[in-house]
């Protein structure tokens, strides 16, 4: 806990709501979050003594229960006190998501009682999502308390009254349901169902933020920049908030700079999977992303599954330390990312993530062999012009389809503007080999996961792939 005080409703929720929520539950929640809340000042080699010590557990346990783990250890004649420590995670190959769908069963720990499973899925950005299965302890009891310590780093307490953007979930079950709304009545939050957000309910949502008691705002960033867009583009008088927090997909810089245009806010990013719920998570300083460490490994590595160094960019493998029921050790999250060297100016040692965090799927491959990631594609250009939102889309390798949706106080001539500026300025961006062609509509289809796509593409990287890169990636 922080050394503030708490506000009233905020103390009534701590000490007296959200336990009574565990004993309802049978979770451990708040005695999670009472540890991470006093680990995040350890010092980084007391940290990494709690993480060894875990890792160290996970892994005899994942050999001796885990019939993956144990085929694949004894197959490359690696033993489990081969790994001690996440330098040493490199000895086990990386975890795909097809490796998964292809060992599902195989990688269910023997004796855990599968009705203590839950049976989860990614939210199937990519094209497929993925079943998976976590436990009570790992989400309930770290999962959750991970949750309340990163708000906490934007200002929030248990108890202020805020909106959340999101996916609905619609795989709970009636019990799991129920406790569900009465955790968000008793934490005073709206839920909102990303595709519930157009320009007819708006008004009601920006409503809703503007009232006095409403202080935080969470969501998909591109829901939260569409927001503010329409509130721009209307004349609106933006809500005065507290904070806002962003995450679920990657926040670019327009987007925040959108957001702190009009809500004179710096975004909170935070970042999250369905796997393992909250993994990292800025703090006030702003300065990257602090990894919870306690309880999650997190690696940037090269295509070999090889260690990067600090400030290089590379793939993202996960270890959850604590789901029992089917360790997912080394797991490919699918996006790239690097580390951010030094310490935080915060005091806090817990390693951190830099901001920009994409899919490894958002690139556009050209005919001459670049690849171009969707952090690349000049979209501060698009975001100053008369736009609400825009999306990429790779029909075929050496044409690409500019989707805009224009605001709806776009006049004739900016329209004709764009039609022929746009074209022009990407064509030069992706290359004299490539095809631009400009679509105007009046909206961008959500993924099934509720959250937007910048970069569609519908190229195979394997065709690209065969004829070999010609120019630097970028």
């Amino acid at each position: 806990m922080s050394r503030q005080r708490l506000k009233p409703y905020a103390f009534l929720a701590h000490h007296v709501m959200a336990p009574a929520l565990d004993a309802v539950r049978g979770t451990r929640t708040m005695q999670c979050n009472r540890a991470l809340e006093e680990s995040q000042w350890w010092p980084l080699d007391r940290i990494e003594e709690l993480q060894r010590e875990r890792l160290r557990q996970l892994i005899t346990y994942s050999y001796e229960r885990v019939p993956y783990y144990r085929g694949l250890m004894n197959e490359q004649g690696t033993s489990p006190f081969d790994v001690k420590s996440a330098a040493d995670l490199h000895k086990l190959p990386v975890l795909t998501r097809d490796i998964v769908r292809a060992h599902s069963s195989e990688l269910l720990a023997d004796g855990f009682p599968r009705s203590q499973l839950h049976r989860s899925k990614t939210g199937g950005s990519t094209g497929t999502p993925l079943v998976f299965f976590s436990t009570l302890d790992d989400q309930s009891n770290h999962g959750y308390a991970r949750g309340i310590r990163a708000l906490r780093w934007a200002g929030m307490e248990m108890g202020d009254r805020r909106m959340l953007i999101r996916m609905r979930r619609e795989s709970l079950s009636q019990r799991r349901s129920s406790l569900h709304r009465i955790s968000r009545v008793l934490e005073r939050v709206r839920e909102l169902d990303s595709r519930d957000i157009t320009t007819e309910s708006l008004p009601g949502i920006v409503a809703f933020l503007s009232r006095p008691d409403v202080q935080y705002l969470g969501g998909y960033p591109s829901a939260v920049s569409f927001i503010a867009a329409w509130i721009t583009e209307t004349g609106t008088t933006p809500p005065s908030l507290a904070a806002i927090i962003t995450g679920g997909e990657q926040l670019f810089e327009h987007q925040r700079q959108r957001i702190r245009d009009v809500f004179n806010l710096e975004t909170f990013s935070k970042y999250a999977c369905n796997e393992a719920f909250d993994i990292a998570m800025e703090c006030e300083a702003h300065s990257g992303m602090h990894v919870a460490a306690e309880d999650i490994i997190i690696e940037v590595v090269d295509e070999d599954g090889q260690p990067v160094p600090e400030g290089t960019e590379g793939r993202i493998l996960m270890t959850n330390l604590h789901n029992y029921g089917m360790p997912l050790i080394r797991y490919e999250l699918g996006d790239t990312g690097s580390f951010v060297p030094g310490t935080c100016p915060c005091g806090r040692q817990l390693p951190r993530l830099a901001h920009v965090l994409g899919r490894r799927f958002d690139i556009v491959y050209t005919p001459s062999g670049r690849r171009i990631t969707g952090a690349n594609l000049g979209t501060a250009l698009l975001a100053n012009m008369p736009v609400r939102q825009f999306q990429f889309v790779q029909e075929e390798l050496d044409l690409m389809v500019v989707r805009i949706v224009p605001t709806a106080d776009a006049s004739g001539a900016e329209l004709e503007s764009m039609r022929n500026r746009i074209p022009l300025m990407y064509q030069e961006l992706l290359g004299k080999d490539v095809r631009v062609e400009l679509q105007l509509t009046d909206h961008i289809e959500l993924t099934s996961g509720g959250k937007h796509l910048l970069v569609v593409s519908r190229v195979d990287p394997d065709s690209w792939l065969n004829r070999g890169p010609t120019a630097d990636a970028r």
